[in-house]
This record gives structure tokens, sequence and C-alpha cells, in this order.
């Protein structure tokens, strides 16, 4: 099993050389690091050229995103299989060691991940998602997995057939937020997703632009439309639909609730009354009580929900 990691890089000039020592650092080699420069202004490029030169192939272009970036650097790979990895997070040594066993042990999967954790608060916290298998597994059903607190599968934990991948066209470079997520589910509904569950990823929420990226959440994902899609275009097999019709609905409930903890009241109720997304469920009735509770109080009880969920 012959795999390219492709490292997509804007702005994080800070972390990506310990992204880059982590590929290298693995037990299993892999056949080639492809790094795309998306139009980085702190230096980025210049850093990972001069300290991996002979170990990496560097792509520059302008600021595009990072779905254009990802789709450079998956046109340029050369294996069969392609991982990526987020310039602030970093790998385990044993990565690629537990994608090659996934393959082994499930010849017939496109896409391969692991278990990951999360780094924050100076401290690594495991993820939450008793859905997920124990030891190796497939995911029989990836948006019910979805439903869980925790994602199953991140851009950093993540191994997939190249060809599969552009079946399904890439990364969708006409949206900003959820893109991955919309390709995800775009691979579950036409290939098994076998799960490790050592933990083998950080994921560094420390690096990220947590203050951008809650703006972001005030608005609904647009990937939640190419779920509707796969929902109404009956691309997802049947025995997914209840569940992605399911993933569909939290997905705005999850957005109601970041206009609820931000104060955005109206924009809540908005959601709440008029998005035909929606069933009617608890999650549903318990937001139209939190809309008359002050703002402290319902981000208190959304905290307190996580922890016992």
């Amino acid at each position: 099993m012959q795999i390219s990691v492709v490292v997509p890089l804007y702005n994080k000039s800070k972390y990506v050389v310990r992204a880059i020592e982590s590929i290298l650092a693995q037990s299993d080699a892999v056949s080639e690091i492809i790094v795309v420069d998306d139009g980085s202004t702190d230096g980025g490029g210049e850093l990972v050229q001069k300290h991996f030169a002979d170990k990496i192939t560097l792509i520059s272009q302008q600021n595009c995103g990072v779905s254009k970036a990802r789709n450079a650097g998956l046109a340029q790979a050369k294996s069969d299989y392609v991982a990526f990895l987020d310039a602030d997070d970093y790998w385990y040594p044993q990565f690629i060691s537990n994608i090659k066993q996934l393959k082994v042990a499930f010849p017939d999967a496109g896409m391969f991940c692991t278990a990951y954790e999360f780094f924050k608060d100076d401290a690594l916290v495991k993820i939450k998602n008793p859905y997920l298998p124990v030891g190796s597994g497939i995911i029989y059903d990836y948006f019910a997995a979805c439903c869980n607190v925790d994602l199953p599968v991140t851009a950093s934990s993540v191994c997939i057939n190249k060809a599969l991948l552009l079946s399904v066209g890439g990364f969708p470079e006409a949206i900003q937020i959820g893109e991955d997520q919309a390709v995800w589910g775009a691979l579950a509904c036409k290939t098994d997703i076998a799960y490790h569950s050592d933990i083998s990823v950080v994921y560094d929420l420390l690096a990220s632009d947590s203050t951008r990226h809650f703006q972001q959440r005030l608005l609904l994902s647009p990937h939640v439309d190419l779920f509707c899609c796969l929902l109404t275009s009956d691309a997802a097999p049947s025995h997914l639909k209840e569940s992605l019709q399911k993933l569909i609905h939290l997905s705005v409930m999850s957005c109601i609730k970041n206009n609820l903890i931000a104060g955005e009241r109206l924009q809540a109720f908005d959601l709440l009354v008029n998005n035909d997304k929606l069933i009617w469920d608890k999650y549903r009735v318990i937001a139209f009580g939190l809309l008359i509770l002050p703002k402290w109080l319902i981000a208190r009880f959304y905290g307190y929900a996580r922890n016992f969920r």
C-alpha cells in the first residue's frame, strides 16, 4: 500500500514543522509528502523549503482556500492512496502502520481512519463517540456516528483511495466551511469506512482560529445542503437514509445552539420556526424554551448537556 500525504498550509508557520516531522517519524514510511502553500503570508512555505527541501514536494498557489489546496495536492499525488494532515495537527508514529493494518483487514474498504484526540487547554482530551468500533472494524452507519458528541473522522485522521476520492469530485471548492464533512458523507454513500481505535492523531484546537470559526458557525454550514442532495438524489443507500435525515436535523440544531450561546436570539428563532430541514424532537422543543433564558445560563446548560451525553 503506497500512500501520499498532502499537507495544506496557510499561515501555520508556527506548527507546520511539527506536522512534517510527525510524518517523517512514522514507523512505516510514506511514499511522498506534498505541501501545498495556499498563499501564506507568514513565511510558512519558505520555512518548509528551508527545512525539508529534499524530503517534500512544495506547491505554491494564490490563496484560494483549503479545498483547492487539498485538490492541488491530490492531483499531484502519485500513490493510489492519499492521506491528509492539516499543518497545525500531527500524527503519532503508528498512524500509517494502523492505516495499513486496516487495509489488510478490510481490503474492500475505500476509506480508512483512526481515532484521534484533541489538544486544548494545554491537555490532551480523548474524543467521545460510543458508536465507533472497539479495536478495528467497519463504521457501518457513518451518519449515525456523526450524530454523537465528536465526529468520527477529521481531515487529519483519514486515508482514502485516490480514484474513489476523485470520483466524488474531490473537495468542494465553492464552500469554505464543512467541506471535509461533505466529502466524508459522499464517500460513506459509496464505500465501507474502516476504523482503528488506536489514537494516532492529535487535533490541535489551540492552533485554530477559534473566534473566526465560531463566527462561521453562526451561519448554517453549506455542507448541510450537500447532505440534503445525497438524500433527495437517492445517492444515499436505503440503510443510511434515516440516520442522514437525523444528522441534517442535528446540524441545523447545532447552528441554532451556537446562535443561542452567542445571544443571537432572532436568528435562532428564525431557524427554529422556518427551517424545513428540522423535525420535531426534544432538542427542538428545548431550544424554544432556551430562547427566554439569559445568555450565560444558556451557555451553562449546553456545557452541562455535553458532559452528560
